[in-house]
């Protein structure tokens, strides 16, 4: 058996050399391109339709987040509680989600206490059938609404919302168009900042 010559070897650890630097420069760039920052800022107009929980956060939700973080102080009444309910549900279809943490402000004693704390128990209920943790801190000097989103790759998005969830106008009655799909629900004037980082 020949043995091969230092400048065979040489030449050998240099092909490979080579090869593994271009791996490296491949990897490198898709990294750097996944990691592009973003910056967006949507105005939605009073009375405006079209919007839904589902096209506000489908830049994040490419991302394939895991760690959801909703803020909002208030999440106490009927409908707020709904909101979060539907929000949910739009992140419950991504099988990436396995945590959702909610952070709101206690509501009152009386029928709205009783009410949030029924909706935040039966929601994680809901939500650990789809393998997914809900957890529920609240904060009395809470006042920003947001959500934030992670993924595995640490790509963090903030998606700051001027009225959070609370953004769409009450429909007549739960019979019109909107009651289940709120693309048909008239919004509130709003600003709404999404920053990818």
């Amino acid at each position: 058996i020949k043995q091969p010559s230092s400048s065979e070897m040489k030449d050998h650890y240099k092909e490979l050399l080579n090869t593994y630097l271009s791996k490296a420069e491949v990897i490198k760039k898709k990294k750097s391109k996944a990691n592009v920052a973003h910056h967006e800022e949507i105005r939605i107009s009073n009375d405006e339709t079209g919007w839904s929980f589902e096209k506000m956060f489908a830049k994040p939700m490419k991302d394939s987040p895991t760690h959801i973080r909703i803020q909002d102080p208030y999440l106490m009444a009927r409908h707020q509680l709904s909101n979060l309910v539907a929000l949910c549900e739009v992140f419950a279809k991504s099988r990436s989600v396995s945590h959702i943490r909610v952070i709101t402000k206690t509501a009152p004693e009386g029928d709205q206490k009783s009410q949030q704390q029924k909706c935040m128990r039966d929601l994680g209920t809901s939500l650990s059938e789809h393998q997914i943790t809900f957890v529920t801190n609240y904060s009395e000097t809470l006042h920003d609404r947001e959500v934030r989103f992670k993924n595995d790759n640490n790509v963090v998005w903030v998606v700051i919302m001027g009225r959070g969830l609370d953004m769409f106008k009450k429909i007549p009655s739960w019979y019109h168009l909107g009651a289940n799909n709120y693309a048909f629900r008239k919004c509130h004037e709003v600003t709404i900042t999404l920053t990818r980082g």
